[in-house]
């Protein structure tokens, strides 16, 4: 999962958090310094610092039982007792795989702003694999969900377009929460996205999308402003009036999904995940669907930057079921 630590923060990097275990005060400041770097520096999002904040303070009870107070006593069988510790407590592999690649990350910050004169995760490794691989929808079932969304509440075009917008895109919940009304040409058929590390990109979206988006933006969304008098530009909102969280959009897909096609329900990233699917399945170049996603790090970055936005646009249309 990406140099000043104290760098406006609201408080100093070595403040204990009031969600740090007690008793270790040193693991505590260095793990509250780290969280600092994320959010400072890396700029990651919200939900990724918390995730790996709940991870370092497991680290950290873990490093209390064992009376470990001091990072000179860590080495690598240390930390591989502590990941095989969180499998056998229950964690699926891909949470302890997260667990590992934070354990990774914290270390190497700590090596690198010379707390450590040596990294004790530097080949730390966790295998994801064998963990169920995320669901996904048929195109028949793609297409139901999109035509079929939006029938059983009075906000229905909010909800088709919600769902068109993230089969359409691609785009994670917490972008979709965060789209502006200056973020979509209707146009051009693209929406800007803001994603991880606040990095920009500009995602495609067809028809289908583009017209259930104009549909809500022109009869929904007005009267979802009057209860609460939102004046602001955020694009989805709640009953009540204010923006939609993630939490929210995740309650419409998985409902709208069971009532559409039965069964289980389905998350955002289900679409997400069914949205590259169906691209690839069609032919689309890899390189293309990654810049499409916003899976930007060292190694993926260096293979496909060199595709342009005409090379991704012809890749799209060629591609996608409903552009």
């Amino acid at each position: 999962m990406q140099q000043d630590d104290k760098a406006v923060s609201g408080r100093s990097a070595s403040e204990p958090s009031r969600h740090s275990p007690p008793g270790i005060p040193q693991i505590n400041e260095r793990i509250e310094a780290f969280i600092a770097y994320l959010r400072n520096v890396r700029n990651l999002s919200p939900n990724t610092i918390r995730a790996y904040r709940q991870d370092l303070g497991h680290f950290a009870e873990f490093c209390s039982r064992a009376g470990i107070d001091d990072f000179s006593e860590l080495d690598h069988k240390t930390l591989r007792s502590f990941l095989a510790n969180r499998r056998t407590r229950g964690y699926s592999r891909a949470t302890v795989a997260r667990s590992c690649a934070c354990l990774r990350s914290f270390f190497h910050f700590l090596a690198e702003s010379g707390v450590l004169t040596r990294d004790p995760a530097r080949v730390l490794s966790f295998s994801v694999k064998g963990s169920n691989p995320p669901r996904f929808l048929t195109e028949a079932e793609a297409k139901a969900l999109a035509e079929g969304s939006g029938k059983s509440t009075d906000v229905g075009p909010r909800d088709r377009a919600i769902i068109e917008v993230l089969y359409a895109t691609g785009i994670r919940v917490s972008e979709l929460c965060s789209m502006r009304l200056g973020d979509i040409d209707q146009e051009a058929g693209a929406i800007r996205v803001v994603g991880k590390g606040r990095r920009e990109r500009v995602v495609l979206a067809g028809k289908y999308a583009i017209d259930s988006l104009a549909l809500y933006l022109e009869e929904t969304r007005p009267a979802l402003l009057r209860p609460g008098g939102y004046s602001g530009d955020i694009v989805f909102l709640g009953k009540r009036g204010s923006p939609l969280d993630p939490r929210q959009a995740r309650r419409i897909v998985d409902r709208e999904c069971r009532a559409v096609l039965g069964g289980e329900g389905l998350s955002p990233h289900a679409l997400r995940h069914t949205f590259a699917t169906h691209l690839l399945s069609r032919g689309a170049d890899l390189r293309s669907v990654q810049e499409l996603l916003g899976h930007k790090n060292v190694a993926t970055t260096q293979i496909y930057t060199h595709l342009t936005r005409g090379e991704i646009r012809k890749a799209y249309d060629k591609s996608h079921p409903r552009a």
